[in-house]
């Protein structure tokens, strides 16, 4: 059985879903082209290191809502932002 979940921040920029021992981590920021922003970022850290530590899940599939997986120029903007303390 299948389960969502959505960011406590009310932003939903990533969903989640639970297949058994499989998570499905969709970005979802269609309009912009699922650019990464810092709290996707941190949403995606915060996910990965606690499912590395739960030996439940197996797999982990990234994925974009829409027609792009991920922009390419939002890393580089995004650790500017964190070099610059933004």
């Amino acid at each position: 059985m299948a389960s969502s979940h959505s960011n406590n921040d009310g932003t939903d920029q990533v969903l989640i879903q639970e297949y058994g021992s499989t998570r499905v981590l969709t970005l979802n920021r269609p309009r912009q082209l699922n650019a990464l922003s810092l709290p996707m970022i941190m949403e995606l850290l915060k996910k990965f290191v606690a499912y590395e530590k739960d030996p439940n899940v197996k797999l982990l599939i990234l994925k974009g809502k829409g027609r792009a997986f991920c922009a390419g120029g939002d890393v580089a903007a995004v650790a500017h932002s964190v070099i610059e303390g933004i």
